[in-house]
């Protein structure tokens, strides 16, 4: 069995693999050759990592023959790959995949292992797949677009009863996480929360991992220390303030400066909880404003906080290695009648209705950026707002 951390899988183990003839199966394929180059090899790549994507995972072995295909000494050694350099071969499968999987596949990772000898050249590749929660994923370069799944056989083509219960279970999911929202707002909206609350209007912005609906959902929290600050709040950088007070719950971890003052006169009604299974919840409210434009939120002050705390959230879930994606969803409680507003343009049009919860934006890889992310949500509220195109033709885009 190969190590179950990537980055400890030594030469050793793979030439083990060959020596005991370890066959193939659901979990392991070799392939003692694959160029990026060649057309045929493509798709054999493409076929074989989204069908583990879509069974249960497991790990692509590039540079190691079949040992079932061994027949002589000779063939027990690991085919070298020389023609590339470990980064430019590694990027050119990821470009590949990127480009021809649809859902766009990312719950994998490329290691190289090079040669132990001194001064020789070359180097194998590892393909670990997790199995992932968007399947079934396709390949799109081959015109009629295939569908892939294992057994211990190998891969094999899914047919049209395969494929259906495979939707079935995407539906599953969706149906999951609006259950989750549907219950989480409405007892936001009721002052059903973890810290001391006042209700009114506020912005609830839920991250959700959809490996948070899986049987193997838990995840170390509080892996940094045992005196875990917890999350962020979801507001701006002011001096500091963003970890208030953290204490441990049922449901995993709550930050709120409202654990610490207790005065129901003065409350701020801010709260984020992390869950154990990784889903984050973080409420921000408007209602305790005392300035003329109650009714008005500031374009660049949703802006601020979300480019300031989605890389809080997000990256909490890279370094604990959450698999993607990674849904998140923004909602406006008791709003109705607010309109966005900014110093240089005209205020928005009002927003419609009391509960608004905007289309989701999806992470599928922890390397997209903060900005890139920002401006999607910004983008979900402008016309949340009842406006029609792109607010950076009216904003500058920062």
């Amino acid at each position: 069995m190969l190590s179950p951390a990537l980055d400890e899988i030594t030469l050793e183990e793979i030439q083990l693999l060959i020596e005991e003839s370890t066959p193939e199966r659901q979990d392991l394929e070799f392939k003692r050759q694959l160029d990026p180059t060649n057309n045929n090899h493509k798709d054999k790549f493409l076929a074989e990592i989204t069908s583990l994507a879509n069974t249960t995972g497991g790990d692509l072995l590039i540079g190691v023959p079949d040992p079932d295909d061994v027949d002589d000494t000779e063939n027990t050694d690991l085919f070298w790959i020389t023609d590339y350099e470990p980064d430019d071969y590694k990027l050119r499968w990821e470009s590949i995949i990127r480009n021809n999987t649809h859902p766009r596949l990312s719950t994998h990772e490329i290691r190289t292992i090079p040669r132990s000898e001194e001064d020789e050249d070359g180097f194998i590749t590892i393909v670990r797949v997790q199995p992932s929660t968007l399947s079934p994923h396709r390949v799109t370069r081959q015109s009629k677009k295939p569908f892939y799944a294992r057994n211990s056989a190998g891969k094999y083509e899914l047919n049209v009863e395969q494929l259906r219960e495979k939707f079935i279970e995407q539906y599953h999911l969706r149906e999951d996480i609006e259950q989750f929202l549907a219950d989480r707002i409405a007892k936001i909206r009721a002052g059903d929360v973890p810290v001391p609350y006042e209700t009114g209007p506020a912005m609830v912005l839920h991250v959700i991992p959809a490996s948070a609906f899986t049987l193997r959902s838990e995840i170390d929290i509080s892996s940094d220390s045992e005196n875990h600050g917890g999350l962020p709040l979801l507001q701006r950088d002011r001096g500091g303030q963003m970890l208030a007070s953290a204490r441990r719950n049922v449901d995993g971890i709550v930050n709120s400066h409202d654990l610490l003052h207790t005065d129901p006169e003065n409350l701020n009604s801010e709260y984020v909880q992390l869950y154990r299974d990784g889903r984050i919840e973080a409420v921000h409210t408007f209602h305790f404003r005392k300035d003329f434009s109650d009714d008005q939120i500031g374009f660049w002050t949703l802006y601020e906080i979300l480019h300031d705390r989605l890389p809080d959230y997000s990256g909490f879930l890279s370094v604990r290695e959450i698999s993607l994606p990674v849904f998140m969803y923004l909602t406006f409680i008791d709003l109705e009648g607010y309109v966005l507003a900014s110093d240089t343009v005209r205020d928005s049009r009002e927003l419609d209705r009391d509960l608004a919860t905007l289309p989701p934006v999806t992470l599928e890889t922890f390397d997209k950026g903060s900005k890139e992310v920002t401006n999607e949500f910004m983008r979900n509220i402008w016309h949340a707002f009842g406006e029609m195109g792109d607010p950076f033709d009216h904003f500058d885009e920062p």
